[in-house]
């Protein structure tokens, strides 16, 4: 019974900042292995409960998606695509070696959260170049998102502050769009080629169904600027903590 009362409320926890920023996965891991589940099992395992976050935080989202829905799809569809490919790396994968390069790539994403963006936005819009490879890390997000997750909604977070010009709402719910749509697909293929740990299925999906559905929610009354100006640093923080703990 303490186990499950743990897996919930770690759950919720999760869902609640997958809602805001995307951090289900970096804050379940470890959670899952503490309760004994093995590191692809446990990664693989979160990514199907996701499922159950995701459409938590997409209803919540629905506001915000509403006048925007052709950008999201198109994010979510570049994103998935990437997500297959990731998802096929993992089942083909005997180690969690890539793991390492986990704090360099929320070390970009908090420099890149914190970036200000362009005033004048004609400067890179009408560049061709720099277009392309926003949208190309739409797709390596969606990538990494589908080997190993952690993060992932802070480096998704980081691409969608440079490619869209919205508020942080608004990038936001595209985010927890795409990262649903991207779950769906990895998670099904993962249920496939992959053990998971069913035993742990519903906590998992009551606390992120929960969570995800209160995260979108508590965005609308948080500043933008605030928000994303916190996200930056925990970012920055999180990639110092993480790269001590692989490194040294």
């Amino acid at each position: 019974m303490g186990t499950l009362i743990f897996l919930i409320m770690m759950s919720l926890i999760a869902g609640i900042l997958t809602g805001i920023v995307g951090m289900a996965s970096l804050t379940l891991y470890p959670v899952l292995l503490s309760v004994g589940i093995a590191p692809i099992t446990a990664n693989a395992t979160i990514t199907v409960a996701q499922v159950g976050g995701g459409l938590g935080t997409v209803l919540s989202s629905l506001p915000e998606l509403k006048h925007h829905w052709r950008l999201a799809l198109k994010i979510a569809l570049l994103n998935t695509a990437g997500g297959v490919l990731g998802a096929l790396i993992l089942i083909h994968s005997s180690n969690a070696g890539f793991q390492k390069v986990v704090p360099i790539f929320i070390l970009l994403a908090g420099i890149l959260i914190l970036t200000p963006r362009p005033i004048a936005k004609s400067t890179t819009e009408n560049n061709p170049w720099w277009n392309r490879l926003r949208w190309m890390a739409v797709f390596l997000v969606g990538i990494y998102s589908g080997y190993f997750g952690a993060a992932a909604g802070l480096l998704m977070i980081a691409v969608l502050s440079q490619l869209v010009h919205e508020d942080y709402a608004i990038y936001n719910s595209m985010r927890n769009f795409a990262t649903f749509t991207n779950n769906v697909v990895s998670a099904s293929l993962f249920a496939w080629q992959l053990t998971i740990a069913w035993q742990v299925i519903i906590p998992l999906l009551i606390g992120l169904f929960v969570g995800g559905y209160l995260g979108p929610v508590i965005v609308r009354y948080i500043p933008s600027r605030f928000i994303k100006t916190t996200v930056g640093i925990f970012a920055l923080i999180l990639a110092v903590v993480l790269g001590y703990q692989a490194y040294f």
